[in-house]
């Protein structure tokens, strides 16, 4: 069977794998992580960013009031999973019919096998391709409070990152990631930084952006946890473990 979809796509990219999520107002702490992340991407689109949330919160609005159904797609990503987990609390006691699908992230076709980073990297020719409606589940209002009794317990902890570990959301502190990260640097040799993330995201944990790696390194540098080499010409710059 073939299937298409034929309905808006509502995307809410929150990000709520990493940083605080206890404020009442969740989108000023997204605001926070938003400006870690552009100081490492050169980039200044967080208010282009908090407009595109609050467009795709009204609409999402419009359609549990008008009674439309839902299809929630996700995976076991941390971003993705905390979401789900966030969108089942918010949307735990209306009468809309809703159903979810949980895309795994090892999707195989024709005897090969494709990872998956991130659901955008799906095309409409992939929802057949891969058969991801196989995965789809009714996700009644019994299923959506229990995620969203996960999601309450996430934010009454609030440690700084959520990840998923044999199938289950836990949190975890802040320096979670960073034993991948000083895997791949070295004790004696100058390592170019771009070539430490690069390393660390092929070998690491899916869905931890590179530039979360970028912010913990400047960390470590303030914390004389790593020697810093000044780069050359516009390369990232070098680094290598302190011995202490």
């Amino acid at each position: 069977m073939t299937h298409r979809i034929d309905r808006q796509v509502i995307v809410l990219p929150l990000l709520l794998g990493l940083g605080d999520i206890a404020q009442v107002n969740l989108l000023e702490t997204r605001k926070t992580l938003l400006k870690i992340r552009n100081t490492h991407e050169r980039r200044d689109d967080t208010d282009e960013w908090y407009q595109s949330i609050l467009l795709g919160l009204k609409k999402l609005d419009k359609v549990v009031f008008e009674q439309k159904s839902l299809r929630i797609w996700w995976t076991d990503l941390p971003d993705d999973s905390c979401g789900f987990a966030w969108l089942c609390d918010y949307l735990k006691d209306i009468g809309n019919q809703i159903s979810s699908v949980h895309v795994p992230l090892t999707l195989s076709h024709s005897r090969f096998l494709y990872e998956l980073n991130n659901l955008g990297e799906l095309v409409t020719d992939d929802l057949n391709k891969y058969h991801l409606f196989d995965y789809e589940q009714s996700l009644g209002r019994d299923a959506r409070i229990s995620h969203s009794y996960l999601w309450r317990d996430l934010r009454k902890d609030n440690t700084p990152l959520r990840i998923m570990i044999n199938g289950h959301l836990m949190s975890q502190p802040i320096n979670f990631y960073d034993r991948f990260l000083l895997s791949h640097v070295s004790p004696t040799v100058f390592t170019n930084i771009l070539q430490v993330i690069g390393q660390t995201i092929g070998d690491g944990p899916s869905g931890v952006p590179d530039w979360w790696y970028r912010h913990r390194i400047d960390y470590l540098i303030s914390k004389r946890a790593l020697w810093y080499e000044e780069p050359v010409r516009q390369s990232a710059g070098y680094i290598k473990l302190r011995i202490k």
